[in-house]
């Protein structure tokens, strides 16, 4: 009845040039010669946002590292969400911040406006809000709480460029800082890096003081995510993921064999725990992410464009569904949809249930820090976050995902809820007769 053979649920944006270019840097030794192609990006991206400032740099993380120094004195508390990256904690504590953990909205899995007032008190050195899966987590009623108590606010937009806020503003703008990722699987990938964009001449100025300083060569950890793209890619292809690559996952999925298993799935991210920032962040951007970057900016607002109907395709299909919490549906652009992430409560089940029908779907892979042991001196009971990281699912949205799998997803959830009508359910309407 079903397709056993299902198109990914995830394809990267890269493309052609994404290789070639940097076999071509590489080769002719230019990888980290110039810094033309990166002045020339940077240009690019103060256009886009119109900002004053816009600067690469080597990673994400990196970035809200700077951010959050800028920004705070020593010992003062960053209130941020628990639900994200390990790392994104650990950048908060090598600036030398301590985390407050506010816990998310259920519905958006965004951090709560509510909870940040709650939290914001004379020792507040900043708060990091994050824009999940590339819906804009009302920043300016945040900006608001902020403006009242005179605290920076730093924008996480990882997930989330090219999305606005409700008058239009770019996300990333309506703080102090935001800063952006242009890693492997976002919508603008240059396989590693990120930026940081501000109106704030000072912090802009003490970013740049600090760049100079790092040494670490990059090239390691580039080629690392180059070799990774580049098994993703083939191993994604259509005729290699229909007659190989799902067949195998499907099977071991279902027959629990674990370390297959392993290698196919997206774990929690897992570092080294260390006092300050590692070595290996201290890289600078390089002019082929540059090239690759300019080259990819033009995609960006019509990749945007099609995640967006193919959420609408989602919605219409799941919303009457009981038991099954989607997110917002926004056509304004403050949601890029990087998927469509939706929470069941029998996460498990569900997924068990799409791979027997020959669906290919994901679990959500972003765990509560707030519960974690590594940082337990920081432990807050966020009921909200462990909520969702037992229940959320991703369903694909990517710009080359066919509508008729996900017509073809919808079916199979619509089919799994269906079968989930309780026995004493049953018993009551026979009752009743």
């Amino acid at each position: 009845m079903f397709n056993l053979s299902p198109s990914p649920k995830n394809r990267l944006h890269t493309r052609f040039s994404s290789y070639s270019l940097f076999l071509n840097q590489v080769l002719l030794g230019k990888f980290q010669k110039g810094s033309t192609a990166v002045k020339q990006f940077e240009t690019q991206l103060k256009e886009r946002f119109d900002a004053e400032h816009a600067i690469c740099v080597y990673q994400c993380r990196l970035g809200l590292y700077f951010a959050t120094k800028t920004l705070i004195k020593p010992g003062q508390e960053v209130i941020l969400s628990p639900y994200t990256l390990i790392d994104v904690i650990n950048m908060v504590i090598f600036a030398g911040g301590k985390p407050v953990f506010a816990d998310v909205d259920p519905e958006t899995c965004n951090i709560s406006p509510t909870e940040v007032e709650r939290l914001i008190n004379p020792n507040t050195g900043a708060v990091l809000i994050t824009h999940l899966h590339g819906l804009c987590a009302e920043a300016h009623r945040i900006k608001a709480i902020c403006d009242r108590f005179n605290v920076p606010l730093i924008e996480d937009a990882a997930q989330s460029f090219g999305t606005t806020e409700r008058d239009g503003k770019p996300v990333g703008m309506l703080g102090d800082v935001g800063v952006f990722s242009f890693e492997m699987h976002k919508n603008l990938p240059t396989w590693l890096g990120g930026a940081v964009v501000t109106n704030r001449s000072d912090v802009a100025e003490k970013i740049r003081a600090e760049l100079p300083t790092f040494t670490y060569p990059p090239l390691p950890g580039i080629t690392q995510k180059v070799k990774k793209g580049l098994i993703h890619d083939i191993t994604m292809s259509p005729l290699l993921f229909q007659l190989v690559t799902y067949p195998i996952a499907r099977y071991a999925y279902l027959k629990e064999v674990e370390f297959i298993n392993r290698k196919v799935r997206r774990n929690p991210q897992v570092s080294k725990i260390a006092a300050e920032l590692p070595d290996v962040y201290k890289c600078h951007f390089t002019s082929l992410q540059a090239k690759l970057g300019m080259l990819q900016l033009k995609n960006v607002d019509s990749d945007i464009k099609v995640k967006v109907e193919n959420a609408h395709l989602y919605h219409e299909g799941l919303q009457n569904i009981e038991g099954l919490r989607l997110p917002p549906l926004r056509d304004d652009g403050s949601n890029a949809y990087l998927w469509f992430p939706v929470q069941c409560e029998n996460r498990e089940a569900l997924l068990k249930f799409m791979f027997e029908k020959g669906r290919d779907i994901a679990p959500g892979h972003f765990t509560n820090t707030a519960d974690s042991p590594r940082f337990a001196e920081y432990y807050r009971d966020c009921p909200n976050a462990k909520q969702v990281e037992k229940e959320l699912i991703f369903l694909p949205t990517y710009p080359r995902y066919p509508q008729a799998e996900i017509r073809k997803n919808i079916e199979v959830i619509q089919q799994y809820f269906k079968t989930q009508v309780k026995p004493v359910e049953k018993q009551a309407v026979g009752a009743s007769y």
